[in-house]
């Protein structure tokens, strides 16, 4: 299976963005290029998911997601993986368990829009995910007031990192996290899909 993930060096830092994309969008690209800057990543890899365990609906099929992807995420510092398919895990806090053991020496970072920061507090294992690996939070539109007053925020209050600071999120020992405000791109997957538009994920 080894041969079927991406290479990485020992002392990488490297941004993990999970999901569905379902389909991927000019959304998803902005706030890899704004995390790459914010956090002073070396790479970012899309973890394109075989299924979302929130969501009730399943998703296109994954070839189709990761080919989309491929021909939306043009930078070469990002690359669109399919890991938790060949891992078999659906829970982020598995997933990320298993990775560490797959790169020692390796320092991720899990990203997130403040939405999902909003809804953490209802992912399978929230905790193990701040225990386990820094953070890194990008605001989207209209979720900023929502992000700053979840759960998880009020959890790990202790272990947040000054914007200033934010660059050296990935050399933090876990709990850290990092919450950064930037240019938006008001678009959004389920959006996408409630108008039957994958082809609009293409556009900017």
């Amino acid at each position: 299976m080894r041969h079927l993930l991406p290479y990485a060096r020992s002392g990488q830092v490297i941004g993990l963005l999970g999901g569905s994309f379902d389909p991927p969008h000019a959304g998803h690209v902005h706030v890899t290029r704004e995390a790459i800057k914010a956090f002073g990543l070396d790479r970012v890899w899309w973890l394109v998911s075989p299924g979302n365990p929130l969501k009730s609906r399943g998703p296109a099929p994954l070839e189709q997601r990761m080919t989309a992807a491929r021909s939306l995420m043009g930078d070469p510092r990002v690359e669109i993986t399919d890991i938790e398919a060949h891992l078999g895990t659906r829970v982020t806090a598995d997933t990320l368990a298993e990775m560490r053991l797959l790169y020692p020496g390796v320092r991720f970072v899990w990203l997130m829009g403040a939405d999902n920061l909003a809804q953490l507090h209802r992912w399978g294992k929230w905790r193990e995910i701040m225990e386990t690996v820094p953070v890194g939070v990008v605001a989207r539109p209209g979720d900023r007031i929502s992000a700053r007053m979840a759960p998880a925020v009020r959890a790990y209050a202790s272990a947040r990192l000054d914007g200033q600071a934010r660059r050296l999120l990935g050399r933090a020992q876990a709990p850290a996290w990092c919450f950064v405000n930037v240019p938006m791109v008001d678009i959004s997957s389920t959006e996408l899909r409630a108008r039957g538009d994958w082809s609009a994920a293409q556009g900017g």
